[in-house]
């Protein structure tokens, strides 16, 4: 008798689990372009890598897929009457889940140690973090980048286990959105420390405290989140976890073909796949989010010259490839991208799309002989010019290099390498010039205007100019008409002297498949929010 009701139990059991159907929810299946070699939230630069983070950390703030910026962690906040302190008070509930089997750490509680500890560690003089230039506002933060104070000045601290303090040194009404970014989450001292060095590098390295944990990270065919059973129940999890499928996952198998195979849920798409996509019935998402550039190194010599900029950029004739572009690009010559948000509108339409340097042959020259002596020289060695492949980037390449050639009588050698490999050069410094994809972290123009900014760990071209950083500066205190002037500005500046020579913008397109329900798809790095998603 006592067996037939066990398995009476064990039957309903299993018929109850069955029955809970989407309820319950199920692993979401997705690919993503690349592996990842590291997960440290404050240090990781790789886009995947970051959407991995805002998938499984959970910061004071989080930023929606729609740019809005909302209090997670932080229960309530204050600023002081001048605007220079800010007091964030830290719910009591969150824990942490140890992915791998330190169970020392599993459901220790967030603090706001974590926090401070955080925020301090992107100022360690060993190894600065590309993003400490974010947190400029921060008191001591620039005089610790510049090695004139010490790491411990920073201004941040924790006063007790739940309340943190940041005291900055201007007012900076974009605190909350930067706090919101995957370089902003939490970091347990202890654990890091008992990582050895380790922290970010492999599964058991980590510590998450968002919707999902990380489950397995295997590069040469998945990483693996599941649900966070300890993530804060007033923010439901629906999707059981995700799949997110890395390139080696079906024999290089295009990311369409499996999405229109049914082997995968959602997926990011290319123009050329679209028309086949759009057939299946499901769903596609569209941001014109994405600004490609031809960066100069200026921080070699002969580049950081002003005039050098001015002529290269005076040397782009966009009327060359504009007829030529895939459906997905449109040449640009200004910055920021429309899928940047201003009062309801896009930046671009209220600030305009024209920008302040446009191609002249003539201008070209003049500004390259000023430049030529400046420094001293005959001639200019460019060395040669790093392409992205794909999306016929090498063609679109070919264009640039004609305009130099005619303009300047310069010519620079095509070096075209997979994409991630190509940034990964740039980031290191090991390039004289390079066209490159720039996207924005969050829904502001300073999200792309702050990565040229003096000491930033992300400028690339070595720009510096103190009255743009003066101009950024001055925008974080600003609101209304005052801060969109600000902010264009800003642009102007930049573009005048050559800093960044913006080509063409692109549109990202992103599918998900009949009855797949809840993917916030995002153009910032946030990327893709899997928290609401379901599978009918």
């Amino acid at each position: 008798m006592r067996k037939l009701r066990a398995a009476a139990l064990i039957l309903s059991l299993l018929l109850l689990l069955g029955g809970c159907g989407s309820s319950a929810g199920e692993i979401i299946r997705y690919d993503v372009p690349t592996g990842v070699s590291l997960l440290d939230p404050q240090f990781a630069t790789d886009t995947t890598a970051r959407m991995i983070i805002s998938n499984t950390f959970e910061g004071l703030y989080r930023q929606l897929p729609d740019g809005e910026v909302v209090p997670r962690l932080a229960e309530s906040s204050e600023v002081s009457g001048d605007g220079l302190v800010w007091t964030f008070h830290l719910r009591r509930d969150a824990v942490w889940n140890a992915s791998g089997s330190r169970s020392a750490f599993h459901e220790a509680p967030v603090t706001a140690h974590d926090f401070a500890f955080a925020l301090s560690r992107m100022f360690d003089p060993a190894a600065f973090s590309p993003f400490a230039g974010e947190f400029s506002s921060v008191k001591n933060a620039s005089l610790i980048l510049s090695g004139a104070a010490p790491q411990s000045s920073l201004g941040v601290r924790a006063l007790d286990d739940y309340t943190l303090e940041v005291t900055l040194v201007r007012q900076d009404s974009r605190l909350p959105e930067l706090l919101s970014a995957s370089y902003a989450m939490p970091c347990s001292r202890e654990f890091f420390e008992s990582t050895r060095a380790r922290y970010g590098f492999d599964i058991g390295s980590l510590l998450c405290n968002g919707p999902f944990y990380l489950y397995n990270w295997n590069n040469d065919r998945v990483i693996s989140l599941r649900r966070n059973r300890h993530y804060l129940d007033d923010q439901p999890v629906v999707a059981r976890g995700v799949d997110l499928y890395t390139p080696g996952a079906a024999d290089g198998a295009e990311p369409a073909a499996r999405f229109l195979a049914g082997e995968t849920d959602a997926c990011k798409v290319s123009f050329s796949d679209l028309p086949a996509v759009e057939d299946t019935g499901g769903q596609v998402t569209s941001f014109e989010d994405t600004v490609w550039v031809l960066l100069l190194n200026g921080h070699k010599e002969p580049l950081a010259n002003t005039n050098i900029r001015q002529a290269v950029a005076y040397s782009v004739n966009r009327s060359l490839f504009e007829g030529r572009l895939p459906g997905n690009l449109r040449a640009a010559d200004t910055l920021v991208p429309p899928a940047i948000l201003w009062q309801g509108e896009t930046f671009r339409a209220r600030a305009g799309e024209k920008g302040p340097l446009v191609s002249s042959p003539d201008l070209a020259k003049r500004c390259y002989v000023a430049g030529l002596e400046d420094l001293g020289l005959s001639a200019l060695p460019l060395g040669e010019l790093l392409v992205c492949e794909g999306n016929n980037q090498r063609a679109l390449a070919g264009y640039v290099q004609q305009g130099l050639q005619r303009s300047l009588g310069l010519f620079a050698g095509l070096n075209v390498l997979p994409q991630e490999e190509a940034l990964e050069r740039v980031r290191e410094g090991d390039f004289d010039a390079a066209i490159v994809p720039l996207s924005a972290a969050y829904s502001s123009p300073d999200a792309l205007l702050s990565l040229f900014r003096s000491g930033s760990g992300q400028n690339w071209a070595g720009y510096s100019n103190a009255d743009f950083d003066a101009l950024l500066d001055s925008a974080s205190t600003l609101s209304g008409v005052e801060l969109f002037d600000a902010y264009r500005q800003a642009e102007t500046l930049l573009l005048e002297d050559g800093a960044v020579i913006p080509l063409y913008f692109e549109t990202s397109y992103y599918a998900s498949g009949k009855g797949v329900t809840g993917i916030g798809f995002s153009p910032f790095l946030t990327g893709v929010s899997f928290q609401s998603s379901d599978r009918e």
